[in-house]
């Protein structure tokens, strides 16, 4: 059958003519086939940005395995929704006409368990990992229990071939068996696996599955989809907090267990932690000089090691005590341990700094707060055979190449998978959330730029400012009054189920008189929300979401200098804002038919430094209107009447 393929990017590579298995292929997928095969011959590195919705997936996985460099290489590919890794399987799948390959997506511990005191009673990945190992020390997980024997069967059966994790888990929970172990015993067969960024970037859990894969890191290629999220996951992961709640619950734990020496060493950490936030203002935080932290833990505690040490192993028996009794298997007296060990084993890093604040409700919080990806990024990148790092929003490529650590890797930003028709990206004029310019005239003025697009757009539409500040200021402006459409508001401290409910019910709204939904930047709508087809015909975008001035912002920066002379405030301050900015403002378009319009209310986007941290498709059609001229264009778009 033709494939439709045409000469070009992929004349040099006629084998990929006949792997790809759709009839056509779009240009950006072209380019991306051909990087991949270009940059296994040379570095074995590529950061790539190409749209959601081009057809990344089939593209890279072709690319992979059609290498003659790559010959029996493994292909972890990670990224961030179940519905992402399942794509690889489904995509696996389309694949096996032409060339069959074994594969899998993965979900976490937690989702991947029948046990109800882990799913109800863990939350991180680590904490799922150490009481899975405690339920079966103990013999008490029964799904782990009739593995033996009936497990090989069904490891068996599903051997050699491509198979989702809810398949798995559906056919293991009407079996009884441990959906988890039976992913693991599968992993060795499996020349794909899909799965979370934590697999490789948590230090904590990346031995553990490269024993289960069979594989050293250097056996390889991996991919990292909605690779923007991989500087601020690895920062994340590599810090750590700790809470006065934590070490009054450890004391009580200790107590309990009878332990006076580890009641007495949380007992000590309370009071270093009392100390050093005595005076501080709600809202504040400090940044601990030199090894201020440590010598007060010494002076209290004696050493952050053995003191961490030794709250681990009373965390340890604490656990094991509350799953004999049938308890909320949570230890304190371990959280406190692991804070200590972390302050140890950063000690003289100036990738990282201590922290101590105060909350709003005048709870005092520890921080060691990293401030460099690289500390985890690094040794996978470098570590493995190859590496492709992609999302629609990377730009520019070199920074974000130097920030997580990708050494002289091939370069490309896709050609636009949007026709020019299909988008739409205004600037308007004389309005800006800087600072000093935040008055209730300039508010009126936003608000009444967000209701010329809600009078315009035929679906729905997305607002995202740039703070929750911002946010707050619209209202007192008056949005919600002159709206004529239901208005749906992202709130500060909801819950995930509370959020997904108004979201589903916003989404809803697009076929019939469309709804407004607001949120920041940054956040969980903005980020990790997809919204195809008319479920955001318009996005709006209110500001740039610069952090506010803070010592953690000073000492950033700072440091990034010292990394990179001259760049600091740009890798610092400047670009992480202008990430999440194109981020938000990809939101309506997630497919190659989508038809939206993108609305910028910050003059300062139509700049060259910031325009250029767009995506290519968005940047290059960016055009600045003034207030009156806003709806018209906005109208003849859409064709409204």
């Amino acid at each position: 059958m033709d494939s439709g393929l045409q000469p070009g990017p992929l004349s040099g590579y006629p084998e990929l003519l006949s792997l790809f298995p759709y009839r056509e292929v779009r240009e950006p997928q072209a380019e991306l086939m051909a990087a991949v095969r270009k940059a296994l011959g040379g570095s074995g590195r590529l950061v790539a940005e190409g749209p959601t919705g081009m057809g990344k997936t089939v593209a890279l996985l072709c690319g992979l395995l059609s290498s003659p460099e790559l010959e029996g290489t493994r292909v972890v590919y990670c990224s961030r929704t179940h519905g992402q890794l399942d794509r690889v399987v489904e995509e696996l799948r389309i694949l096996s006409s032409r060339l069959s390959v074994p594969g899998m997506s993965l979900r976490g511990r937690r989702e991947m368990c029948l046990h109800p005191l882990l799913r109800r009673f863990t939350s991180g990945a680590g904490e799922a990992a150490h009481l899975c190992s405690v339920l079966k020390g103990e013999g008490r997980c029964e799904f782990f229990g009739r593995l033996e024997g009936k497990g090989e069967e069904l490891v068996s059966g599903f051997s050699g071939r491509q198979l989702t994790a809810g398949e798995l888990f559906r056919r293991c929970r009407e079996e009884g068996l441990c959906p988890y172990e039976i992913s693991r015993r599968l992993l060795p067969g499996m020349r794909v696996v899909a799965c979370s960024y934590l697999y490789l970037l948590d230090p904590s859990i990346r031995p553990s599955f490269l024993r289960s894969l069979e594989a050293d890191l250097s056996e390889l290629a991996v991919v990292f989809d909605e690779a923007h999220n991989l500087p601020e996951l690895a920062v994340e992961l590599a810090s750590e907090r700790l809470t006065l709640g934590s070490l009054l619950q450890g004391e009580r734990e200790a107590a309990e267990l009878g332990d006076e020496e580890a009641e007495e060493l949380c007992s000590g950490m309370r009071e270093v932690l009392e100390e050093l936030s005595r005076g501080g203002r709600e809202g504040e935080e400090r940044v601990l000089e030199g090894g201020e932290l440590e010598e007060k833990i010494c002076e209290r505690l004696g050493g952050a090691r053995e003191a961490g040490e030794r709250l681990l192993e009373a965390g340890e028996r604490a656990l094991l005590l509350k799953v004999r009794e049938g308890r909320a298997p949570r230890s304190h007296l371990r959280a406190v341990g692991k804070f200590l060990l972390r302050v140890d084993g950063t000690a003289g890093r100036k990738e990282f700094l201590r922290i101590v604040s105060v909350r709003e409700d005048g709870t005092p919080v520890l921080e060691v707060q990293a401030l460099d990806p690289r500390s985890l990024t690094l040794p996978v990148l470098e570590g493995v055979r190859a590496a492709v790092c992609t999302s629609g929003t990377l730009s520019p490529l070199e920074a974000y190449a130097d920030v997580v650590g990708l050494s002289s890797p091939l370069k490309l930003r896709c050609s636009s998978p949007f026709p020019p028709e299909n988008v739409l990206a205004l600037v308007l004029k004389g309005v800006t959330t800087r600072e000093q310019s935040r008055s209730r005239e300039m508010y009126r003025k936003m608000v009444r730029g967000i209701l010329a697009v809600e009078a315009s757009t035929p679906g729905n539409v997305g607002v995202f400012t740039a703070s929750y500040e911002v946010l707050e200021g619209l209202l007192e402006a008056g949005l919600e009054e002159g709206l004529s459409r239901p208005l749906f508001v992202e709130e500060r401290e909801s819950s995930s189920e509370e959020n997904d409910r108004k979201v589903r019910e916003f989404k809803s709204w697009a076929e019939r008189g469309g709804a407004v939904l607001l949120g920041v930047m940054g956040g969980r709508n903005a980020e990790g929300g997809d919204y195809p087809g008319h479920q955001m015909d318009s996005v709006v975008l209110v500001g740039i979401p610069y952090a506010p001035p803070s010592k953690r912002l000073e000492r950033t920066v700072e440091y990034w200098e010292d990394q990179f002379p001259g760049l600091g405030r740009r890798y610092g301050y400047y670009l992480p804002a202008h990430r999440r900015l194109a981020q938000a403002a990809g939101r309506a378009h997630r497919l190659p038919s989508d038809r939206a319009a993108v609305v910028f209310l910050d003059e300062r986007v139509f700049s060259p430094f910031v325009r250029k941290s767009l995506p290519a498709w968005m940047g290059e059609r960016l055009r600045r209107v003034e207030e009156g001229e806003l709806r018209r264009r906005l109208e003849e778009f859409f064709g409204v009447d």
